[in-house]
């Protein structure tokens, strides 16, 4: 078997108001790094809302196996890959253009192991390092007010939301170009959003998103050639059911489609796939929650077939003044 290196305190109301808040706070990550992964991730409670000077700190681990970290341009077969990835994050909400809007930033650090057939003879390989990270800036347009702490709380928030997301995958992951497999794309990726949310009755909550991803070009791909991404169009619906405060349970499904990938002026195949996944959170206190994710591969026609299992550790304060 050869190697593939060819290759403030609060009082009872607000700690309420707080813990109904974190319900839709389902920052369900898929911090998986590679060209594929990040598109195929599923997200609920994208329109979740905190006041005006609120932020979120996240850490979680997650760990995955499958078809993980391919282009499928790549001479490989019958991939087995096993992935460790511990991300931190940070989130931070703030009012713009009079609207309530969030940034995030999520960093990404990857253990992966990968065996597979390289040009017919059994190859492994070992990657550690850092993937590339996401920077988020979204935007509620309707259904939440711009509000301090003191406001929020004390208005319902409507039951219908819309609003809209650009993310970016900045190419500061590792990336060797003399190598087959990297945790790190060398290349910009763009992500715009539109996102729906419905609330019926405070218990269930109904959502959808419309996305598509853009990439720039990799000049300094693996053999010294150009790689160039066509746009890559996703659709997710997600359904959420509050047991109480605290304590919720999300169902999704998403899919890919699009996204052909293009060699020195050769098209390679297009990718479609859908997945699902399931989500729980769990309040420890007012500030502070678990969760636990786990996501799977529907059907797979063509792109990167994996399961997801996520532990999630997060933490919610606001600004003293």
């Amino acid at each position: 078997m050869r190697v593939i290196e060819k290759t403030h305190k609060i009082g009872h109301r607000e700690a309420c108001a707080i813990s109904r808040l974190s319900i839709l706070i389902l920052c369900v990550f898929s911090l998986i790094c590679g060209n594929n992964i990040h598109s195929q991730d599923l997200e609920p409670g994208f329109l979740s809302a905190i006041p005006i000077g609120g932020n979120i700190g996240i850490a979680s681990y997650g760990y995955s196996t499958g078809e993980i970290l391919l282009d499928n341009t790549l001479p490989i077969e019958d991939l087995n890959s096993k992935m460790s990835v511990i991300g931190l994050g940070y989130f931070r909400s703030f009012k713009f253009l009079n609207r309530l809007t969030k940034f995030d930033v999520v960093v990404p650090y990857a253990i992966g192991d990968y065996e597979a057939l390289f040009e017919g003879e059994e190859a492994s390989t070992t990657k550690n390092g850092f993937g590339d990270p996401l920077v988020r800036i979204s935007m509620i347009l309707v259904g939440v007010d711009a509000l301090k702490p003191q406001e929020f709380f004390k208005k319902k928030q409507n039951d219908f939301k819309l609003g809209v997301s650009v993310r970016f995958k900045v190419p500061l992951g590792q990336y060797e170009p003399e190598k087959l497999i990297n945790l790190g794309g060398n290349r910009w990726g763009v992500k715009a959003v539109v996102a729906g949310s419905y609330a019926i009755q405070d218990k269930l909550v109904l959502e959808s998103h419309l996305s598509t991803w853009f990439f720039s070009d990799n000049d300094n791909f693996f053999g010294g050639v150009v790689s160039e991404q066509k746009p890559l169009f996703g659709l997710q619906a997600h359904a959420t059911y509050i047991f109480k405060p605290g304590i919720w349970l999300a169902v999704s499904l998403g899919g890919v489609r699009g996204g052909e990938t293009i060699i020195n002026g050769i098209e390679q195949t297009r990718l479609k796939n859908n997945r699902y996944g399931l989500a729980f959170a769990y309040r420890l206190n007012n500030k502070s929650s678990l969760k636990a994710a786990y996501t799977n591969g529907l059907f797979t026609l063509s792109g990167a077939d994996f399961n997801t299992l996520l532990i999630a550790y997060q933490f919610l304060w606001f600004d003293k003044k």
